[in-house]
Formats: structure tokens, sequence, C-alpha cells
């Protein structure tokens, strides 16, 4: 959905990049009918490509929050365009004074990286909107090597302006740019890549805690008998076992203390998540939560 406009060159380097996603949830035969027509130029608003998304009972969720160019340092600026699904596939464009670099990465590997150097101007998009920009900027572009980086910023400006018409593009979009050569481009844009996997993985790891932590939710018990008072204690039954807080890795006993007016030989109960005596209404309580084994 992206479009991403990079400029760099003796004078510094400048990106531009809108800000919208867009999310289909249908068919995959549909989504493809869809994808097709709004890439290919057909879909000319966002009020076609809601009414198309209706007729191929498609559902579209459209925000336009996401920052896809950034300025990393005084002497670098970045910009990426992805696709999440299966697998996670972006295209990264760094560039800083006369330089600049196109990274492909699939989920965790670096696919490809080239380095460029001299000037030019590295345009990500969708077929559509990146062929409107490339239209755009043969009309200046060959002038931006002699401009002032302001003077190239506007020009960049003004293409976004042109074409935000398009459902593809956000209202708003970022610019930034940079006037600084960096001396260890290719270090930089290594370290900014190590930081997205560190965060891939921290990621991964709050999905898998997630997951564990809705895992004991849905075994807390609501309803039948749990164990037996020994000793003044509550021996819990083969089938239960009891924790001492909803967390991922939290303290597992078989064996527990609870309050309450009860006697050895009494069997405890569960009834719509109340916690009692069989056969009476004594409640007892424990800081512990009873889950399924």
């Amino acid at each position: 959905m992206s479009l991403i406009i990079c400029y760099y060159g003796k004078n510094g380097a400048v990106i531009g990049g809108d800000r919208r996603q867009i999310f289909f949830r249908g068919s995959e035969e549909n989504r493809k009918i869809l994808e097709e027509k709004l890439y290919s130029g057909e879909i000319k608003s966002e009020e076609e490509l809601y009414k198309l998304a209706e007729k191929l009972n498609i559902k579209i969720i459209i925000e336009d929050d996401r920052e896809k160019v950034r300025k990393i340092s005084d002497s670098v600026v970045c910009g990426e365009v992805r696709s999440l699904g299966i697998d996670a596939k972006r295209r990264r464009v760094y560039a800083t004074k006369g330089k600049c670099a196109i990274v492909d990465i699939l989920n965790d590997t670096v696919t490809n990286q080239t380095i460029k150097e001299g000037f030019g101007i590295v345009v990500l998009g969708n077929r559509f909107l990146k062929k409107k920009a490339e239209e755009e900027l043969k009309r200046t572009a060959k002038l931006f090597p002699m401009m002032p980086i302001q003077q190239i910023e506007d020009a960049i400006k003004e293409i976004f302006e042109k074409l935000k018409w398009h459902p593809t593009v956000s209202k708003e979009y970022d610019i930034y740019s940079v006037n600084k050569y960096e001396k260890n481009f290719e270090e930089v844009i290594k370290k900014d890549i190590e930081s997205l996997f560190k965060y891939r993985e921290q990621l991964r790891k709050q999905l898998i805690d997630f997951g564990k932590v809705m895992s004991i939710v849905n075994k807390i018990v609501k309803n039948g008998e749990i164990g037996v008072i020994k000793d003044g204690k509550l021996h819990l039954y083969d089938d239960y076992i009891a924790i001492d807080k909803i967390d991922p890795n939290p303290k597992v006993f078989k064996v527990v203390d609870v309050e309450g007016n009860f006697k050895d030989g009494d069997i405890v109960v569960i009834e719509n998540g109340d916690m009692k005596i069989k056969g009476t209404n004594e409640k007892v309580t424990t800081k512990y939560i009873i889950i399924h084994k």
C-alpha cells in the first residue's frame, strides 16, 4: 500500500513516505481480485474501494498511523515497505549523502543488499503508484543534484500532494532529510537491521507468553470437586493443581493453605467460581488459583 520516494546525492539525502495500511479479510480469491484492481489503478477512490470490497464480501480496515520513513541519525534516513503474512517480507532503503542501500529481508534473514554511490532516486510502492511517481520525477529529478535540500523536499512533497487522491496513499506523509555523509554507513545499516531482528524475537516471546497465560486462564476451575482437607490443608486431586499467579511460568502446588470453617476429611468443591465445603455453604478461601492440570 506504500509509496516511498528517496533521493541521495552530493547535496544530501531526502526520503518521503505515506502512512497508510490496508488490511483485507475474506476469501483469498476475492482478495486477489480486489488487490489487482487496486494496484492497477482501476479503483480511483476510497468510496470505490469500499463498494467493491462489499460486493466481493471482503472486509477492509484502513489505518493511517504507520510511519514508514524515519531519520536514524543526522546522517542517515531509512524507509520500509513490507508484506506481512505467513512470512514477513520487507524492502528497506537507507540513504546518506552520496550513497544508498536497498535491503531485502525475509523474516529474520537479509536475502539481498545492494549499495549504490553517486546520486539517484529510489521509489518503492505498488506498481501503479510507483509508475505515477516516476512520471512526476522525470520532470524535475535531473535537477535534484543542483538543488538545495529544502527544494528537493518541496518537490517530493508536491508529488505526494498530487497522488494522495489514490486510495492506497494516506493524506498525511512524512519527509526527512540529511546533508551529512555517514562514513560507517554499512555498519549503521547492520545495527539497524539487528535491532529489527531483536524486536521480532521479543515479539515472538511475548506472543508465546500470551499464549501460555491464555491457556492458564482457560484452565481455571469453575465447577467440580477439587480436593480434600488433610492436616488442615487442601490436598488437591490428581486432575488439579494450584498456582501462585497468572503468569507464563507460575509456581505449582498440590497442597495449599486454606482459610475457613472446615475439618479434616471435608471435600472441597468449586461452584460457579466459589470454593466451598461440599454439602454446606461454608466458604473456603486461598491465595492460590486452582486450575485443571
